[in-house]
C-alpha cells in the first residue's frame, strides 16, 4: 500500500524519460502509454529489486544508456533509405508513382523489419530489463571512441552491404536506358522501359532485402553486445 500512495519517483523519472528516448519505445507509444508504463512499474517494482538505488545520477546513467541502445534502430533503416535514393536518381523514375510513393514506404520497411526480428528474438526488451535489475551506471560510462568506432564499424557494414544494390540498380539503369533507345522510334520506350525496371527492382528486393535485413540485424546486435 505504501508504493502506491508513495511510489519511487526517480524511479518513474528514469522510467519514463527511458521510454521517451529509447528509440522503439519512443516511435510506438504515445505520452499516456509512456507515462502509464512508468507509472505502473515504479508502483510494482520493490527497491530491493533494482540494480541499484535510485538517484539522479542514476536518472542521467539511463538517459546516456537509452541514447547508446537506440544507436542500433537509428542505423537499421540505412539500407531501405540508400535504395530509396538509388531508385529516384535519374528523372524517369522521379515521374514514375511507383518509385516515388514506394520508395518512400520502402525507406521505412528496413527499420520495419530490424524492430520485428529484435521483437521477435526478445532484444528490444533487453534494455528495459538492464534499466530496472541491472547496474547501468558503469555501462552507461562509454567512452566517445567506443561508441564511434561502434557506429563506423556499422556504416563500413552496411555500406558493403548496400553496394550490391548500387551496382545492379546501375546495371539497370543502363540495360534500360539501351532498352529505351532500341524502341524510341517505336513509342514503346516510355512503358517498356518503366515495366522492366519495376518487375526487376520487385524481384530483386523479394530475393535480397529480408535476409539482408536479417545480417544487418545480427550484425549490429552482436557489435552492440547481444549475442
Amino acid at each position: 500500500m505504501d508504493m502506491l500512495l508513495f511510489p519511487n519517483w526517480l524511479l518513474f523519472a528514469g522510467l519514463f524519460l527511458f521510454l521517451k528516448i529509447y528509440n522503439p519505445t519512443r516511435l510506438y507509444l504515445d505520452n499516456s502509454t509512456a507515462l502509464a508504463i512508468a507509472v505502473g512499474l515504479a508502483i510494482v517494482i520493490d527497491s530491493s529489486d533494482l540494480g541499484n538505488v535510485p538517484t539522479p545520477f542514476w536518472v542521467l546513467s539511463v538517459i546516456i544508456f537509452a541514447m547508446f541502445s537506440s544507436v542500433p534502430y537509428w542505423l537499421s533503416g540505412m539500407v531501405g533509405s540508400v535504395i530509396q535514393q538509388l531508385l529516384l536518381l535519374n528523372e524517369q523514375s522521379v515521374q514514375d508513382k511507383r518509385f516515388t510513393d514506394e520508395s518512400e514506404a520502402l525507406s521505412k520497411i528496413s527499420s520495419l523489419m530490424f524492430l520485428m526480428y529484435a521483437l521477435d528474438s526478445g532484444v528490444v526488451f533487453r534494455p528495459l530489463l538492464a534499466v530496472i535489475s541491472e547496474n547501468i551506471e558503469q555501462g552507461a560510462n562509454v567512452g566517445f571512441d567506443t561508441l564511434y568506432f561502434y557506429i563506423t564499424d556499422s556504416l563500413t557494414m552496411m555500406a558493403m552491404v548496400t553496394g550490391k544494390y548500387m551496382v545492379l540498380l546501375l546495371c539497370i539503369t543502363i540495360c534500360c536506358g539501351y532498352v529505351d533507345l532500341f524502341f524510341k522510334k517505336a513509342s514503346l520506350s516510355i512503358s517498356t522501359t518503366a515495366d522492366i525496371k519495376a518487375i526487376t527492382v520487385i524481384i530483386i528486393l523479394n530475393l535480397w532485402l529480408l535476409q539482408d535485413q536479417f545480417y544487418v540485424f545480427k550484425q549490429i546486435m552482436k557489435k552492440a553486445g547481444y549475442e
